[in-house]
């Protein structure tokens, strides 16, 4: 009888979390086109109000900062009235290039073959392409199109974190401490002075201690991440001859590299369009004259070539993109691209991109050859200006040391002029004295008979601004596949687990006090 009423909930809860997740990926929140206000885009605001909305419905009482967060306060119960107050927060904006959808496609109890994408045939999503994904096999996929992401991250946590009021509002004599349930604006761009505000509001309300809840794997709890710093290098113009374009052809091409985040690289076959254009002019006697990656996608990039063998420079191209194309890399021949300027500037850029790939100075480079605790230089964006072209690049590695040696080795082979910029750094020191974090989430976890997976986050989670108002935060997993990409897919038996495994982890909270 409690199996049946267990799988009734389960049932219950699979249900409206699925609602949700449906009603919050509809909402366009995402970061292309930002103005300077707070938030910078007008969808996270409407999802700030839809998400008073529900909560209110779910007898939370609402506040809104003037950065734009949202908080839900529900009071402690039972037990936990009088409690420290538990902070869960998600971010209301997504990635760049993600697009609303109206529905999630479904495939019923996968059993690892192919999934079938309606609007992209190119791409293939499969246990023998991607063995990880042995834990996603008999679930029910929830996927997008394939044609873009559609914002798991963050909105996938944001339905965690509404399941968990639906739980709560109905239970009876639910034990639990006051909760914020806390939604902020702009994390994907970095406005840490956004939330400033916010934590502060936190710690005048008694919060010491919460998480953020914008992970990747089931069950993962992060209590370190990266140190950053940005890379930006500028190659001069250099004028292409009359001569040259007269005697050989222009091919004008779209190139379609393998989208992944940076976290995810290794495991997903991460391959963008400056690595894969420089391995081309390495091979062939081709030279670039455009290259300008995508704003929504900088893995792809249009390029043109001038080349004395358009048919040689093509078969060659097809064979740098061979071993990437199940995972969706291709070309396709295109007009003439818009300001459109030729320059071999360009070609300067994406030679110099091969050779740093392939130097050696004792850690690795490109962020689909990392994993662990290794961290990456990644060359990732790069477009053509007045003056020639520019390339940015990412630093990322798990000390200081570290990513000052990255620095120094970008210095040492890029042209004068370069500059780099201290991006966010590593909170494991700052965390080692919140041991409880990890705890209660592990604790958590072994009630539900799973176990959690503590890990690095291979990435930043934003975080500063709350431990300088001494706030420890600690991030947890979502349990889904291939962020930020048009890839990415959760299943409704995640979404059910990782709400229960959220009201099991704010019952541990109180087992400890």
């Amino acid at each position: 009888m409690l199996k049946n009423a267990q799988s009734d909930s389960d049932a219950a809860l699979a249900k409206q979390a699925r609602l949700y997740l449906e009603q919050i990926i509809a909402i366009d929140s995402a970061s292309d086109e930002r103005s300077e206000s707070t938030p910078s885009t007008e969808g996270q605001t409407e999802l700030a109000n839809f998400l008073g909305s529900v909560f209110s419905d779910l007898g939370a009482t609402i506040t809104r900062t003037e950065s734009g967060c949202i908080i839900a306060s529900l009071p402690g119960q039972g037990e936990g009235t009088g409690a420290a107050p538990i902070a869960l927060m998600i971010h209301l904006d997504t990635a760049e290039g993600t697009h609303a959808i109206d529905r999630l496609e479904a495939r019923v109890n996968w059993d690892g073959t192919p999934l079938s994408w309606p609007k992209n045939e190119h791409l293939e999503v499969s246990l023998d392409l991607y063995p990880s994904l042995s834990g996603f096999v008999g679930h029910t996929i929830l996927h997008g199109r394939g044609d873009a992401p559609i914002g798991l991250d963050d909105k996938l946590g944001l339905a965690h974190m509404m399941s968990l009021a639906w739980l709560l509002a109905h239970e009876e004599g639910a034990d639990y401490p006051p909760l914020l349930l806390v939604g902020r604006p702009d994390e994907e761009i970095g406005r840490d002075e956004d939330i400033e505000d916010l934590a502060r509001e936190l710690a005048r309300r008694g919060v010491t201690r919460g998480y953020t809840i914008d992970g990747i794997a089931p069950f993962e709890v992060n209590l370190e991440n990266f140190n950053a710093s940005g890379a930006s290098l500028h190659f001069p113009s250099i004028a292409v001859s009359d001569e040259s374009t007269d005697q050989e052809e222009l091919l004008f091409l779209h190139i379609r590299g393998v989208n992944t985040h940076g976290a995810t690289a290794h495991a997903e076959g991460h391959c963008a369009a400056p690595r894969l254009v420089g391995e081309l002019l390495d091979s062939c006697n081709a030279r670039a004259l455009f290259f300008r990656t995508d704003p929504e996608r900088d893995c792809d990039a249009e390029v043109v070539l001038m080349s004395p063998d358009p048919k040689g420079t093509l078969a060659a191209l097809d064979k740098v993109l061979a071993t990437h194309q199940r995972r969706g890399a291709r070309w396709e021949a295109i007009d003439e691209p818009a300001d459109c300027q030729l320059d071999l500037a360009s070609d300067t850029m994406l030679r110099w991109v091969h050779n740093f790939l392939g130097s050696d100075p004792g850690f690795t480079l490109a962020a689909e050859d990392s994993s662990g605790r290794q961290g990456y230089s990644q060359p990732f964006r790069s477009s053509p200006d007045a003056a020639g072209q520019q390339l940015d690049i990412r630093v990322r590695d798990f000390s200081q040391d570290g990513l000052r040696a990255r620095e120094q080795h970008i210095l040492e082979r890029a042209p004068e002029g370069t500059k780099i910029v201290a991006q966010y750094s590593n909170m494991g020191s700052r965390l080692a004295e919140a041991p409880e974090l990890q705890t209660w989430a592990t604790r958590a976890a072994q009630a539900l008979g799973s176990e959690a997976l503590i890990q690095p986050i291979r990435g930043g989670t934003g975080i500063d601004p709350f431990l300088d108002q001494g706030i420890a935060v600690g991030n947890l997993g979502t349990g889904y596949f291939a962020p930020e990409s048009e890839k990415e897919f959760t299943s409704v038996e995640q979404l059910v687990v990782h709400a229960r495994w959220l009201r099991e982890l704010i019952s541990q909270t109180l087992a400890s006090t």
